[in-house]
């Protein structure tokens, strides 16, 4: 970049443009160096300029870079004033060969539909050809815009933003002077109608709509994704804020590689430090161990073609909850090795979370597979073909439906020119596609292979597009289809194609029957224009009496009367009240009923007609309804209508007014339990209306309801009396005692009832209704037939309450009601009787009430002929008011022939009637006269471009269906071709219509349920989502064996293990096996495609080395192996968006996520089964038991989620302030936990000094200085010891490591157990708290002397160990 030595941060240094400008201004900076910056001449982009920058700065410091940027930034815009760099429409220069580009993609489409049109291809390939033809001509489009503005005018303002890096990029371009291209519809599949046009000319009203969708899906997407990045930031700044840079090297061995691609390193190594020395070819060392690798010495790593590098990394670093200087490397705001108490977590969580705006969150579908990533080989020479001996090919159809062979293995295929020359050879990779066959003879520069970049098996899954008919006419199949029936679980079955074959459609004018229709006329007979195809008739069910009503819309109600029934014995008067029209019945002696049912009403039986109108049986108000023995009642399902009376007998009735109130209780205007008179006001405006006993119900001062209960009252003080008549109270019959001195006159209920003047009898007046047992009416009439449907009316008696009920009113009620009730007999459900006023046929002005019941038949007026059922023709075969018998035709329909031709009807299937039949015209054929003697035979269906005969192509595609000398017939039709396993709607012989649909196309496209894209899938690593359908993954590795399975549906995978034990996968439907028979496979490689379950793959790899290795090997191994695909998976997310990221601040996410391992077996450790812990912490553990000779713990390794990694931290106020706050706390209360306030948040939180940055080396050098509190402690405190419950619960003093006690294992706090054993070693008061032992208990007195740590207690505790000595 530069000739000055990248070290002199003083050279004299200006930019490399336009230095002579900024003299003026950088003169302050003195020139140290004599040697000027060398003079590059050439275009500054956006590129160069950031290196321009990040040289000046690196070389020069932060004052000179920015004092030069500030001259650029002077420079560009004097410039772009003076040269007037500014967008008009004038700029905007579409390319010439715009036109030829869009006729020749028009061509090959118009090509692609006649290939279609001739059953030479499915609707998928058609689809998918057309899509890719846009796509490519829009690539071919950009070129051309690059080439035109390049060549033609390199200085247009649009091409230099575009092309600098300043604004907008060569998609926007295009969209300005290209064409717009394909659009995605709502559902996020691609339209196959591109915008051909530019904003430049301007869209079509289609095109505009069309484009819409587009523009406003990008709208909400950058609205969404704004939410989503911040949510994804903060549970990232979550899991990595405790991440700090705490120690200068933790002095592990163990480290990364990082692999060349392509042989470059590109950025990966800069700012890493080496793990090992690095060693060249002729065994030079290249770099020592622990040397930080810059971009001089990356380049040079590169140029001695090393594959691989061991590099320290922040995934190894063996630093307890950090990470130290060594593992972490540069850090990039200063390409210096970073500082201790950097706080590398909350860094790595933005540079992560900041992009993701950047990113999209949509998925396309391409509606097919697409096939670009694949290189096309072309011929060089004109020659013949040779594949070579170990060639193994076999047939196949792309996905634009050309006919190639795909290639089983590797081999090489030669081209032999035909003269003299060189030869052309080609080498095939496995899955390629070759379009030559063996030994061919072909021209220069034809498509001979297109080549797959290594076996790329892409996941796909299973799509269908309907085949919809485009005339009408007869199906017939080739044979070559071999159609199955094939059941599914559901016993449906469906006709399924076997092979590729074509489905043709032969014309013909098809016609639709209505559904009781029958054909007329013979197979394959001439008809003509108005003859009759089929008829239909209706019939009447029961025959009866015809009435004809006007038509409505298009058709024409016949009602047959089948039964009727006239009241002969009642008047039907009509009334007009305010509230409408009432209607009454009046029998002979007067008595009245109200109808129910008005005439025009439609009822069913069982419902009332109508109802008896008399006072006999109504109360005056409210009250107690008993039945006296005998009066019965029938079982009713709902009392909505009121209880049947099956036995008549006494109904007693005891009269109480209520008054519902609900009203302030200041409203009240008498007091509970008063004696009143009737017209009383009780409450504000509301009157009693009879004398009686008050009881007012009241709750929450609302007054709800009171009750005035009538009757004559006597006090009375005999016990004995009241408690006889308690609660409900008792009957007394006429002339009985009640007490001394009272005698009941007539029936009365008596109750004990408190008035204010004290307790004393009620004795309550009741009335006596009589109810008979029959409802005494006139006589009924019932119609009853010998056949058919039957009418009558009966009469019932419903009491409206059950015994002992309580009705609450002021008004009264009717007790009993008695009804007319409609019967039918023998009537199908469906029918209604009507209700109509008829004459009396002698007295004229007397209505009548009749019920009918009504045979009601549809008849369709003749309609005007429409294409699908041809004309019909009606007639009604009955006069009104004529009398029909059961069975009797009423209308018939004849469906009348549209033009000649000759009828043929369609297969019969098992009795079915037949729905529809085709008439074949005069233009369903064409006859074509040969030249010579025709080459085809009946029968033969042939396509435009078959032979008549010897060089004479035909113009059209039928069937052959007669052959006169050299005339030939040829019936119409249209083929379509469909692929295997297509599901076929129609069966052979069958007749469809246009529209109709054939079959259903079943293909494979790319699968788009895996996130492949953007924020979704960063989204789905980080949080290590489990996914729908995850591919199936080998557990051991092995050898592979396939195998179907009988229902030749689902395959088994077997893999022979090393020990020769087998393990079994059965694969489900739909799945692709991603292996081969005979393959070696290793634990944790896809044996099917789909996404991966991140889980799973740490169980495989975990599973695997564990049989080989020792546990915590195994363990560390298999998390490095599911870390450094965690990272690739992440950096490709952000690579494909073209956002870089350094590999190291996804790292620091990943170890968060990777630090803990689940305990299965605590063995003699104090850990929980279970338990998510460290990995450090359970490897101190177990070497601290291993000591003792106990069994260490058992532990298998798991992968947190961020957002699960964050709540399982070790500090609960970190963790609560995340999410989840109540449940984090009581479980931290519960379990008495201690939060060390070791990272940023907890401080925060607490309003302490966090222990970064500045805070941290105070942090440090007093922790190490003592074990005492945290600083802010010290500063109130200069001794540092406390009584520690005088400390606030949220501090605890941390413990450091002494370096002699480094290499020892360390403890966590010491137990009771020791506690007390060293208490009562050293005699300490054991009442005391654990910390007592550090210092002498203080007074209250404030200026009492610094307190002193106890020093035998110090020394008891540290020759127990329990404190580091120090």
């Amino acid at each position: 970049m530069t000739s000055t030595s990248p070290k002199s941060r003083r050279s004299s240094g200006k930019g490399r443009k336009g230095s002579k400008k900024k003299g003026k201004q950088v003169s302050q900076i003195p020139p140290l160096s004599k040697t000027p910056p060398s003079f590059r001449n050439r275009i500054v982009d956006k590129k160069a300029l950031k290196q321009l920058v990040a040289w000046a700065y690196k070389n020069h410091g932060t004052a000179v870079t920015a004092a030069m940027a500030d001259n650029l930034k002077d420079l560009g815009f004097k410039y772009a004033t003076q040269a007037a760099v500014s967008i008009s429409v004038d700029d905007l220069k579409v390319p010439d060969a715009k036109q030829d580009l869009l006729g020749e993609a028009e061509q090959q489409i118009t090509a692609t539909e006649e290939c279609y049109r001739l059953g030479e291809i499915t609707e998928v390939e058609r689809h998918t050809k057309v899509i890719d033809t846009w796509t490519e001509t829009n690539e071919r489009l950009v070129d051309a815009v690059k080439k035109n503005f390049n060549q033609n005018d390199p200085l247009n303002s649009v091409w230099m933003m575009a092309n600098s890096g300043a604004r907008g990029n060569m998609s926007q371009v295009r969209q300005l002077v290209g064409m717009r291209g394909l659009m995605a519809n709502p559902q996020g599949e691609i339209i196959d109608l591109p915008i051909r046009t530019n904003f430049r000319e301007g869209l079509t009203v289609t095109e505009y709509v069309i484009s819409s969708y587009g523009a406003r899906k990008g709208l909400v997407d950058t609205a969404l994704r704004t939410a989503d990045s911040g949510y994804l930031t903060r549970r990232l700044v979550d899991v990595a804020q405790d991440v700090i840079v705490r120690e200068e090297d933790c002095g592990t061995s163990r480290a990364i590689l990082v692999k060349a691609e392509d042989g470059r390193f590109g950025n990966r190594l800069v700012g890493r430090l080496t793990a090992e020395q690095i060693v060249g070819d002729a065994d030079e060392i290249i770099a020592k161990k622990d040397t930080a690798i810059d971009p001089e010495l990356s380049k040079k790593i590169e140029k001695a073609g090393l594959a691989g590098i061991m590099v320290r990394s922040p995934l190894t670093c063996e630093a307890t909850r950090s990470v130290c200087r060594k593992c972490y490397g540069w850090a990039l705001a200063h390409n210096n090795l970073v500082d201790l108490g950097e706080a590398v977590g909350i860094i790595a969580a933005q540079s992560i979370g900041e992009p993701g705006t950047q990113l999209t969150m949509r998925t396309f579908h391409t509606g097919g597979v697409s096939t670009a990533e694949t290189g096309v080989v072309r011929s060089t020479i004109a020659g013949k073909v040779e594949f070579g001996p170990n060639a193994r090919v076999r047939g196949y159809r792309t996905p634009h439906g050309v006919e190639a062979q795909q290639a089983e293995v590797d081999f090489t295929l030669k081209v032999k020119p035909t003269g003299s020359g060189k030869t052309q050879t080609i080498e095939i990779s496995n899955g390629s596609l070759i379009f030559v066959d063996n030994a061919q003879e072909i021209a220069a520069d034809v498509t001979v292979a297109q080549i797959t970049a290594g076996a790329v098996k892409k996941s796909v899954e299973k799509a269908t597009k309907d085949v919809i008919c485009d005339l009408a006419g007869q199906v017939r199949y080739e044979s070559v289809i071999q159609p199955r029936e094939v059941t599914d679980r559901q016993g449906n079955i469906t006709l399924k194609a076997q092979r590729l074959g074509r489905l043709w459609v032969l014309a013909g004018d098809v016609y639709n029957l209505p559904p009781n229709a029958r054909p007329v006329v013979k197979a394959n007979s001439k008809v003509s224009k108005g003859m009759v195809l089929a008829e239909a008739s209706q019939a009447s069910e029961f025959g009866g009496e015809v009435r004809l009503r006007d038509s409505i819309g298009d058709s024409r109600e016949v009602q047959i009367v089948t039964t009727s029934m006239t009241l002969k014995d009642f008047k039907l008067l009509e009334e007009s009240t305010h509230t409408g029209e009432i209607w009454n019945l009046e029998a002979k002696d007067g008595t009245r009923y109200r109808l129910n049912s008005i005439p025009g009403s439609k009822i069913s039986s069982g419902e009332i007609v109508a109802e008896l109108a008399d006072d006999r049986f109504r109360t005056k108000t409210g009250g107690l309804v008993k039945y006296a023995p005998g009066l019965a009642i029938k079982k009713a399902r709902s009392a909505k209508n009121g209880f049947e009376v099956s036995n008549g007998g006494t109904l007693i009735w005891v009269p109480q007014e209520t008054h519902e109130i609900n009203k302030d209780i200041s409203l009240l205007m008498i007091k509970d339990r008063q004696w009143i008179e009737a017209g009383t006001e009780v409450v504000k405006d509301i009157f009693s209306q009879t004398a009686g006993i008050v009881t007012v119900t009241q709750k929450n001062d609302i007054l709800r309801e009171i009750i005035v209960r009538s009757g004559e009252f006597h006090l009375c003080n005999e016990s004995k009396v009241l408690e006889r008549f308690e609660d409900e109270g008792q009957m007394v019959n006429p002339g009985e005692n009640i007490a001394k001195g009272l005698k009941a006159d007539s029936m009365v209920l008596v109750q004990t009832v408190e008035s204010r003047d004290g307790k004393g009898l009620l004795l309550r007046p009741v009335e006596e209704y009589t109810i008979p047992d029959q409802a005494q009416l006139p006589e009924l009439s019932h119609v009853k037939q010998e056949k058919g449907p039957s009418l009558g009316l009966r009469a019932t008696q419903r009491l409206a309450f059950k015994d002992g009920e309580l009705i609450k009113s002021v008004e009264g009620v009717e007790l009993l009601k008695t009804q007319l009730i409609l019967d039918t007999f023998e009537t199908t459900p469906q029918m209604t009787v009507d209700v109509e006023v008829a004459l009396d046929k002698r007295a004229k002005t007397i209505n009548r009430l009749r019920l009918v019941i009504l045979e009601s038949i549809l008849v369709r007026r003749d309609t005007m002929s429409d294409s699908s059922h041809g004309s019909t023709h009606t007639e009604l075969q009955i006069k009104d008011n004529q009398l029909v018998n059961a069975d009797d035709v009423v209308a018939t329909t004849q469906i009348l022939c549209k033009e000649d031709g000759i009828v043929q009807l369609p297969n019969a299937v098992d009795d079915e009637p037949i729905r529809r039949l085709i008439v074949e015209r005069a233009q369903d054929t064409t006859v074509l006269t040969a030249k010579d003697n025709p080459i085809l035979k009946v029968g033969e269906r042939v396509v435009d471009g078959d032979l008549l005969s010897k060089g004479e192509p035909i113009n059209c595609c039928g069937e052959v269906e007669d052959i006169k000398g050299n005339k030939v017939t040829l019936r119409l039709g249209r083929p379509y071709m469909v692929s295997p396993d297509s599901v076929l709607h129609v069966r052979d012989g069958d007749l469809v219509q246009r529209g109709d649909g054939l079959a259903l196309l079943v293909f494979e496209r790319q699968k788009t349920g895996d996130i492949v894209q953007g924020l979704p899938r960063i989204e789905e690593l980080l949080e290590a989502r489990r996914p729908r359908e995850s591919a199936i993954l080998c557990k051991k590795p092995g050898i592979v064996e396939i195998k179907q399975e009988e229902d030749d549906e689902s395959v088994v995978v077997k893999v022979i293990e090393s020990d020769d034990s087998l393990s079994e996968y059965s694969i489900l439907l739909g799945r692709n096996v991603m292996v081969s028979d005979g393959q070696e496979v290793h634990a944790g490689e896809f044996l099917t495609d789909g996404p991966v379950n991140p889980h799973e793959l740490l169980e495989c790899f975990f599973g695997d080395l564990r049989d080989r290795k020792p546990l915590l090997e195994a363990a560390q191994e298999s998390i490095a192996k599911l870390q450094h695909r965690l990272v690739t998976e992440v950096q490709n997310v952000y690579k494909s968006q073209g956002v870089s990221i350094d590999d190291k601040h996804i790292e620091v996410i990943v170890r968060q996520m990777t630090s803990k391992v689940r305990i299965e077996d605590a063995g003699d450790t104090t850990l929980l089964p279970g338990e998510l812990i460290e990995i450090r912490q359970v490897e101190d553990t177990n070497q601290a038991i291993s000591v003792t000779g106990g069994a260490p713990a058992e532990f298998t390794p798991v992968l947190l989620g961020i957002t699960k990694a964050s709540l399982n931290t070790d500090s609960f106020i970190s963790a609560a302030s995340f999410q989840e706050t109540t449940r984090v706390l009581t479980e931290a209360a519960i379990e008495g936990k201690s939060d060390w306030l070791r990272g940023l948040k907890e401080n925060v939180i607490i309003g302490r000094l966090i222990p970064a940055g500045t805070g941290f080396s105070g942090f440090v050098e007093e922790l190490r200085a003592e074990a005492g509190p945290h600083p802010d402690i010290l500063a109130e405190d200069p001794a540092g010891y406390r009584r520690m419950q005088n400390l606030r619960p949220d501090y605890t003093v941390e413990m450091p490591v002494s370096t002699a006690a480094k290499s020892t294992s360390v403890l966590d706090d010491p137990s009771e157990e020791d506690l007390e054993a060293t208490r009562s070693r050293h005699g300490i008061d054991p009442t005391t708290s654990n910390f007592a032992a550090f210092a002498r208990p203080s007074g209250d007195d404030p200026s009492q002397e610094d307190q002193k740590p106890d020093p035998i207690a110090l020394e008891g505790l540290q020759e127990e160990g329990l404190l580091a000595d120090e």
